[in-house]
């Protein structure tokens, strides 16, 4: 029997460094701007048995201390890039609060996959399609980035710049940032795949704030729906200021298609991820919505 050569070509060789501090790894990859980091290794291992990628030279962070870590403080919930999805899982202060990435967390890959893909991994393999990426939008999150030059901070929104590619110039991300919820609301994350473990052909994220009955503020985020993570800002803006009844929110569902540009590809095509789009976002805003009255 023979098989694809492209899956029966071994590792390249490279150069590997563990460093013990992110002072450490900013120097590495400031000397060798293509060098690759290795966090959990989920996508980053399989990718380099495929020869998708060939480093000359692989950063593990893994041993680098107190990189892994969920906490609260006045500014809102920290997490630090080397925290894995079980650890996001098993957070009672994300359950609670952050239900959105709670879901998104629960359905990442097998659990063999959650116990050692990374949040920071994740984010910096920058896919339309990763899970952590449309209640992380939702919710307004930033990451911080330590570089040569200091520590920076992006929205998550304005990370990616395109699918696999990021704003990341030499630089380290080192956490997320959530601000603090505040007033009366509800998130609520689901997504479309192939099988319970694929990655999503369309998701969708909703964090929404009520008050007085009327939908005081909401974030729609999309995943695997364009080239990139983006935002139904023309949904949103549909349902601002209004009560959120059954009509209101399928009427705003339907005009997501103006802020999604699907393709076509091996998971799905675009025709299917149009028309699913605006189940989940319905679905979502009402879960959502429904979930403000339990806060």
């Amino acid at each position: 029997m023979s098989y694809p050569d492209k899956i029966t070509k071994t590792i390249k060789e490279f150069r590997y460094f563990s460093p013990k501090t992110v002072s450490e790894v900013v120097s590495i990859l400031a000397k060798d701007a293509e060098a690759v980091v290795l966090a959990g290794g989920t996508d980053v291992v399989p990718m380099m048995k495929q020869r998708e990628i060939a480093p000359e030279s692989v950063v593990n962070i893994k041993n680098i201390p107190k990189l892994a870590y969920i906490r609260e403080d006045r500014e809102g919930l920290k997490i630090g890039a080397l925290t894995t999805i079980s650890m996001l899982v098993e957070s009672d202060i994300i359950k609670q609060k952050y239900l959105a990435l709670y879901e998104a967390a629960a359905g990442f890959g097998t659990w063999e996959v959650r116990n050692m893909a990374t949040i920071g991994g994740n984010i910096c393999q920058s896919l339309p399609s990763g899970d952590t990426f449309p209640p992380l939008l939702a919710f307004g999150a930033e990451v911080k980035l330590v570089g040569l030059k200091g520590e920076r901070r992006v929205p998550i929104e304005k990370f990616c710049t395109g699918p696999g590619t990021n704003v990341l110039d030499r630089e380290l991300l080192v956490e997320v940032i959530l601000p603090k919820q505040n007033g009366k609301y509800g998130s609520a994350y689901d997504k479309k795949k192939r099988s319970s473990v694929d990655l999503a052909k369309a998701s969708c994220a909703v964090n929404v704030t009520v008050r007085d009955g009327k939908c005081e503020d909401i974030k729609v985020a999309m995943g695997a729906l364009a080239d990139k993570l983006v935002r139904a800002r023309t949904v949103e803006e549909a349902l601002k200021g209004k009560a959120l009844s059954d009509e209101v929110i399928e009427a705003a569902a339907q005009k997501v298609t103006n802020d999604i540009s699907p393709r076509t590809s091996v998971r799905s095509t675009a025709w299917y991820r149009t028309e699913v789009s605006k189940v989940l976002v319905r679905r979502m805003i009402k879960l959502a919505a429904e979930r403000c009255s339990k806060v």
